[in-house]
């Protein structure tokens, strides 16, 4: 599939932690940079596979994997345009391969940058090595309460869920029922039973693999109750 012509640096600009980077860097960056395209459920890179290079999505959707020793796949996040993977987990252990499996849920356009210039930049600017602290604080926060709801019902677990989605990708989340269903770690039959629930209610309406999110805030109650 052919990349599409995008202005690597001038998005790279746009996007923390770049922003504190000077804009020689940020070129720098930008020419050793690489566009990949990708179809939906292509593999990004696999578990522990050799990591050389920092992801960040351009456009479309990433879903992070990891697998139990039974081969069975644990749905850990989903990201959005603008954001970071392959790289927070490992800043600062010297670990050189991947921790997880990233695939594409959508079309998606990803820049891959050459993990020793990012690590340059890394030892070199405060404000960078700063601001990816912040992202990995913020990646890390995100998980752990998502992981807190374990133990929750179904509904609880599913609201918490869907307004973290709303605050990634906005009022129109690009998922199906059943990728929500891996993401809350429940079948998919009573994760629909759930969805049909609070569309009753009016939080939310389903269409073919997108949920309209329509009152935030009550799911932010639901999720509240647990």
């Amino acid at each position: 599939m052919p990349a599409p012509a995008v202005d690597i640096k001038a998005f790279l600009s746009g996007l923390k932690p770049f922003t504190a980077l000077p804009p020689e860097d940020v070129a720098r960056l930008a020419a050793a940079a690489r566009l990949r395209t990708y179809r939906k459920g292509e593999t990004i890179y696999n578990e522990s596979e050799h990591a050389d290079g920092v992801w960040v999505l351009h456009s479309g959707r990433i879903q992070i994997f990891k697998f139990t020793s039974q081969g069975e796949s644990l749905a850990l996040e989903s990201l959005a345009t603008g954001e970071l993977f392959g790289t927070l987990c490992r800043l600062g252990s010297g670990d050189r391969s991947y921790p997880c499996t990233a695939v594409a849920a959508a079309p998606t356009t990803a820049i891959w940058l050459p993990e020793r210039l990012f690590l340059d930049c890394y030892a070199k600017h405060p404000g960078f090595l700063s601001g990816l602290c912040s992202l990995c604080s913020e990646r890390l926060r995100d998980m752990q309460g998502l992981r807190c709801l374990g133990q929750e019902a179904v509904p609880v677990r599913l609201a918490a869920i869907l307004c973290r989605l709303h605050q990634v990708h906005g009022p129109v989340v690009p998922f199906t029922k059943k990728e929500l269903a891996e993401l809350v770690g429940a079948a998919v039959e009573t994760v629909f039973r759930v969805i049909s629930k609070f569309e009753k209610n009016g939080f939310l309406e389903s269409s073919h693999g997108k949920i309209h999110i329509k009152k935030p805030k009550e799911l932010q109650e639901t999720a509240r109750k647990g």
